[in-house]
């Protein structure tokens, strides 16, 4: 169910990615600290990935780029109910991945009980973190394959129903 193609919050703007964020996507997402606690995101991550991306996954409505007033700061997406987002280091630490997660969970929610799911490797307390402040629970444990890692690594799977929504 694609959302609206463009939302504002009280630091954030969400719009479609474009071409011109390639560069900072490909620093952002490539840095190993970032792409090691994705599941399908390459490492190294180069312009060819980005392109590819932005032409065969990056749907309007459905994948966002994060801007603040610095600019690019990150992707979020609501695709098929899962929700997955990542910040450049730059932006990390500042709420953003909470307050854009609201937004589109919300919009989710206004349009739709269906419920989201999510998901985070163990050890990543930051998006641990998010996921509980956002009002996802956990519902099981599994082990998914890390390609930034080359490995398969404990992943723990949360979901967020209307009732639990913050």
């Amino acid at each position: 169910m694609p959302l609206a193609t463009h939302y504002r919050t009280a630091r954030l703007a969400l719009r479609p990615v474009a071409v011109a964020d390639e560069a900072e996507v490909v620093v952002g997402v490539g840095d190993l600290a970032v792409s090691g606690w994705l599941a399908v995101v390459p490492h190294p991550y180069t312009a060819a990935d980005f392109r590819y991306f932005l032409t065969e996954i990056a749907v309007p409505g459905e994948t966002f780029a994060i801007e603040d007033a610095s600019g690019f700061a990150g992707i979020i997406s609501l695709v098929d109910g899962v929700l997955g987002y990542w910040l450049h280091p730059r932006a990390q630490g500042r709420g953003y991945a909470t307050e854009a997660g609201l937004c589109l969970v919300s919009a989710h929610c206004a349009a739709s009980d269906a419920p989201l799911i999510s998901g985070y490797f163990e050890g990543n307390t930051r998006s641990a973190n998010v996921l509980r402040k956002l009002g996802f629970r956990e519902t099981g444990r599994d082990v998914k394959h890390c390609r930034a890692r080359g490995t398969d690594l404990p992943h723990v799977v949360v979901e967020l129903t209307r009732e639990g929504l913050v």
